[in-house]
């Protein structure tokens, strides 16, 4: 048997056991089968495990496993990932493979200068997810001049949870730069004067709470929700901290 047909056997024994877990996954198959889907490294073996990704109605927790797994191979898949991104004509799939592009930047990435370009592309896309996911790798790769290409979804996105996530895309980008900060506060701030939704408005305060170093009493590790009370409180020592550096 030629080693091409012992891999084609492979990958379908893969599908398989694929079928067998995919919405009743146990952790042990679950790193069984990431283990064994490693194994094969050639360019069918990381066609099937893109195509892998393209079940969304998979275990959350298995879909996790796999994009992780599809990040662990290294340069090839860097590379797949930015030539499938071009193709691809699913905007939750392109979502997707951005973010995993964005991860990259945690394995030493060749090509991190095209997925920050296409990033930025992303937030200006009609699709919601898109722009989410623009967000997050624009925070992780992004420098100062970013700051005013995020602004416009910090204060106008339709999508609430999106003008969160600017917001801490804001925060991220401090966090890599300091010297971004007075820029990315004075976004902040205006953002404040007019954000009245909760979601929205959290994500705001946390990113000036840690952007200035301030305690305003709200987690930046939780995304639940803060009691009105606590949301109340936290505006409140944000307009004070606003008005007393104006002065």
């Amino acid at each position: 048997m030629s080693v091409s047909a012992k891999e084609s056997k492979a990958i379908e024994t893969l599908r398989g056991r694929f079928k067998a877990i995919r919405t009743d996954t146990d952790v042990s198959d679950m790193f069984d089968f990431g283990a064994d889907l490693l194994e094969l490294q050639s360019a069918a073996a990381l066609a099937f495990h893109y195509e892998l990704l393209r079940d969304t109605g998979m275990d959350s927790e298995l879909y996790d496993w796999l994009c992780r797994k599809f990040s662990e191979r290294g340069d090839e898949a860097e590379d797949h990932l930015l030539a499938s991104f071009e193709w691809e004509q699913d905007p939750a799939m392109q979502a997707t493979v951005l973010q995993m592009l964005g991860t990259f930047k945690y394995r030493k990435g060749r090509r991190l200068k095209e997925t920050a370009a296409l990033a930025r592309a992303a937030l200006t896309s009609p699709h919601e997810d898109l722009r989410c996911k623009g967000l997050w790798v624009i925070g992780w790769l992004g420098g100062t001049t970013d700051i005013a290409k995020v602004a416009p979804l910090l204060a106008n996105d339709s999508a609430v949870a999106n003008r969160g996530w600017a917001a801490s895309a804001l925060m991220q980008i401090v966090l890599n730069h300091r010297s971004a900060a007075p820029k990315a506060l004075d976004c902040l701030r205006a953002a404040l004067e007019v954000e009245s939704d909760p979601v929205a408005l959290r994500g705001i305060l946390v990113a000036v709470q840690e952007i200035a170093g301030k305690k305003f009493g709200l987690s930046s590790s939780s995304y639940d929700p803060p009691s009105e009370e606590k949301l109340q409180a936290a505006l409140a020592k944000a307009r004070r901290m606003f008005a007393r550096s104006a002065g």
